[in-house]
């Protein structure tokens, strides 16, 4: 591939979406169904998991993931619960999420840096490794660059993790704590709009054109995307460029050094931004930044 440009390709939140949703998800996995949120209550209980565990580092993050957010849970349990009930049932659906996603764009970038390496030491690369590295160019808006070390340079900064106390933090703001319509309605847990279909507002700006809010086949579809979204849109240069500064300093990327690079995910600006900060602060996410995913099998929970 030396001295070749790669092929142009679109660069769409929706489109990555499914491809790395193929790349974590295995066809096979343990799925348990339960009726309600208090048998959801019992199971995690009764596995042993706890928040308060995986902020201390004592207790790795189980990887499973919900596969949709039920009506039932806007319209009729949320309301129901105590507030502080409310929250944490939400955390325990989402914190798990953010984890799935990173760990699969962890393992995206040690695949990339293995490829760079076998480039430079002229090692050709296989045609599934080349078919792969010409998907992550396109997803990550590199699509048509010259192999060369600029461009090895800028997807390494692209195919990165979002600190997990940053994700579930806008996940609840953008979501309301998974009661928004457009989260029961289309797994929509970050608000992402799209001039190609979706779900419609029900008060659409005008002056914004024929907008959607995006809808998604699974809450991990959503996570995604929004990860992509930063990974990948001008606008988040400043993120990106400050998260390369913490690695080159090997420091832990967080949550808290990102949240102020974030001023133009919101038409609110810096309120959304201090929003953003107050909910790491009172919900105590910033540990969950150095916390690890357990090394164990996917598992999909479905909720009636």
């Amino acid at each position: 591939m030396n001295n070749r440009k790669l092929i142009k390709g679109l660069a769409g939140g929706a489109v990555v979406g499914t491809l790395l949703l193929g790349t974590i998800l295995p066809l096979h996995a343990e799925t348990i169904t339960m009726q309600n949120f208090d048998e959801f209550s019992r199971f995690f209980e009764g596995k042993g998991y706890s928040i308060a565990k995986w902020k201390e580092g004592t207790q790795p993050v189980p990887p499973y993931v919900i596969l949709d957010i039920p009506e039932e849970w806007r319209k009729k349990v949320a309301p129901e619960l105590p507030v502080a009930e409310k929250k944490r049932t939400f955390l325990r659906l989402s914190i798990p999420l953010a984890f799935v996603a990173n760990h699969a764009l962890r393992e995206d970038r040690k695949h990339l840096k293995t490829l760079e390496e076998d480039h430079a030491a002229g090692k050709a690369l296989s045609k599934a490794d080349e078919k792969w590295l010409l998907e992550q160019a396109d997803n990550y808006g590199l699509g048509g660059r010259d192999i060369d070390e600029s461009f090895w340079h800028e997807l390494k900064h692209r195919v990165d993790i979002v600190p997990p106390s940053l994700i579930v933090a806008q996940m609840v703001d953008e979501s309301g704590w998974g009661t928004s319509r457009f989260a029961t309605e289309g797994n929509a847990l970050f608000g992402q709009w799209s001039y190609k279909g979706g779900i419609k507002p029900k008060e659409q700006r005008k002056s914004k054109g024929n907008y959607s809010v995006e809808a998604f086949k699974t809450p991990l579809a959503s996570v995604q995307a929004y990860m992509l979204n930063l990974n990948s849109h001008d606008a988040y240069a400043d993120f990106r460029k400050a998260r390369a500064t913490l690695r080159a300093q090997e420091q832990t990327v967080t949550g808290p050094d990102l949240v102020g690079t974030l001023i133009r995910y919101s038409e609110r600006g810096e309120a959304y931004v201090k929003n953003i900060e107050a909910i790491m602060t009172h919900n105590d996410l910033s540990p969950l930044d150095a916390a690890r995913i357990a090394d164990e099998k996917i598992m999909y929970v479905t909720l009636k």
